[in-house]
């Protein structure tokens, strides 16, 4: 927690209740004494009130603040948490953020048969946010609901990022609202280059009408003017890699940034997703001796499942995701990597693999889109029980054969630190593994290789060198379990 949070706060209530006793007593005065005895003036009246309500929202936010900080492990303190979340209520009355807290607070507790009031009380003050069927995914995650809990996510994308335009009907939301364009688009040289060559590669496979032709030119235009004003544009480092467009500039690509134009369905499959030559009893053997818990599967699904993975990825405008630094986009279960071909392969997996999996559930799901040659994801743990992370990129696509991987440290995130610092804060991380004297074991790269570790292991994305093009960008899937 942020030292100043407290102090903030208790300032902050001193100068309302101040602000509340002039306004009070102004107001009192003008109607029941005399002019002469008026202490201040209506425009010291108007700044008083003004000054009284910007204290309402620095008190909302202060509050919200805290609420977080009391929320997050590993010293949560969600009574703490609660009451301030309910102050940020009364001073915020109706702002979506704290309804999603409310229901981060009460799954972090196991408080599953709260969540649906809430998500009720956030519907009416909301009935046509995107975060309501958010809310009720993960509630059907916690019940094992996937089939639910796949739909009540699509269902979300499409009220946020818009209806594809070779959507399927019952995926179409009836109340779908406008998305309204971006005035302005900040974004990098990594995603403008992936949208430009991922839209060239559907319009040159027919997956969209010529309507859309216009959108590669004015995105070839983008990446030149920005190429010509800064020169090694691809090499920029991670304090400049945030490039501003201009108003006419975001106008010209704003239908397809952002936007859920184009989706590659993927049902479940109606036979078995994992490969069947891969020994379930020896994984579970290794994985339960081996310190750390980490054990690695060659041909982990089978081909026709993994290849079904690499188009959804490649052919579904779902990377939206660069504010990370590195050079990779990601995409996430809530916001468009959502399929129930995913969820299918998680619920074999645990019944596959029970002695891993017992108790488990299926928490988050996401893939990460590399460019050719970046840097890839630092070091870091999850807050997970289980970590699966798995390759789906051809291997003629990798230029480094043995390398392209991952590194698993033999060091745990200790339980006494924020997941903010564990999962963040690299130099911090990178530090306590030099003082541990950590090693790595570095697991190369291979197409259709998984990992299985325990999530809060450290790991870091291996130096990597593949091929350019659209169709070899490195992909990888990570789906984390933890308990109910």
């Amino acid at each position: 927690m942020k030292w100043w949070l407290k102090p903030a706060l208790y300032f902050s209530w001193g100068g309302f209740l101040l602000a509340a006793i002039v306004v009070a007593s102004t107001c009192f005065a003008y109607i029941f004494l005399p002019p002469h005895l008026h202490l201040v003036n209506i425009w010291e009246l108007l700044i008083a009130g003004a000054a009284l309500r910007l204290l309402m929202v620095v008190l909302g936010t202060l509050h919200h603040r805290l609420a977080r900080a009391y929320g997050e492990p590993p010293c949560a303190q969600t009574p703490r948490a609660l009451f301030h979340l309910h102050w940020a209520l009364r001073w915020l009355p109706g702002d979506l953020r704290l309804y999603t807290l409310w229901c981060q607070l009460l799954h972090r507790e196991g408080a599953y048969d709260q969540v649906e009031a809430v998500i009720q009380q956030m519907a009416y003050v909301h009935p046509h946010s995107d975060e309501i069927d958010t809310q009720r995914a993960y509630l059907a995650l916690v019940n094992m609901d996937w089939r639910t809990a796949c739909a009540r996510f699509d269902r979300a994308y499409r009220l946020r990022r818009g209806v594809a335009w070779n959507d399927v009907p019952e995926r179409i939301p009836a109340d779908q609202p406008e998305i309204e364009p971006p005035k302005r688009i900040e974004t990098t040289w990594v995603k403008l280059q992936h949208d430009a060559a991922q839209l060239a590669f559907l319009r040159r496979g027919d997956y969209l009408p010529p309507a859309f032709a216009h959108l590669e030119t004015a995105y070839q235009q983008i990446l030149r003017a920005v190429a010509s004003r800064s020169p090694g544009t691809d090499k920029l480092t991670d304090n400049d890699r945030f490039i501003a467009l201009s108003a006419e500039q975001s106008a010209s690509i704003s239908l397809f940034y952002g936007r859920n134009v184009h989706v590659s369905p993927v049902p479940a499959f109606p036979r078995d997703t994992l490969d069947p030559d891969w020994d379930a009893s020896q994984v579970q053997q290794q994985y339960q001796t081996r310190t750390p818990s980490c054990v690695v599967i060659d041909h982990f699904l089978q081909p026709d499942t993994a290849e079904a993975l690499l188009h959804f990825c490649q052919k579904s405008t779902i990377w939206h995701d660069d504010t990370r630094p590195g050079g990779y986009l990601g995409a996430y279960m809530d916001d468009g990597f959502n399929c129930e071909l995913l969820y299918q392969i998680a619920f074999e997996l645990k019944s596959r693999l029970p002695e891993i999996f017992a108790g488990l559930t299926l928490k988050h799901m996401w893939a990460y889109s590399y460019a050719a040659r970046k840097n890839g994801i630092g070091i870091h743990a999850d807050n997970a029980a289980v970590n699966v992370n798995f390759w789906i990129t051809p291997d003629a696509a990798n230029l480094a054969p043995g390398t392209g991987g991952m590194k698993v440290y033999n060091i745990r995130a200790p339980e006494t630190w924020a997941f903010e610092s564990y999962n963040q804060d690299t130099a911090k991380v990178s530090a306590f593994l030099a003082e541990q004297q950590a090693t790595a074991e570095t697991i190369p790269y291979a197409h259709n290789r998984a990992v299985l570790f325990d999530g809060r292991l450290f790991h870091e994305t291996d130096t990597f060198t593949f091929a350019d093009g659209y169709l070899q960008k490195r992909i990888n899937i990570t789906l984390l379990f933890d308990r109910v």
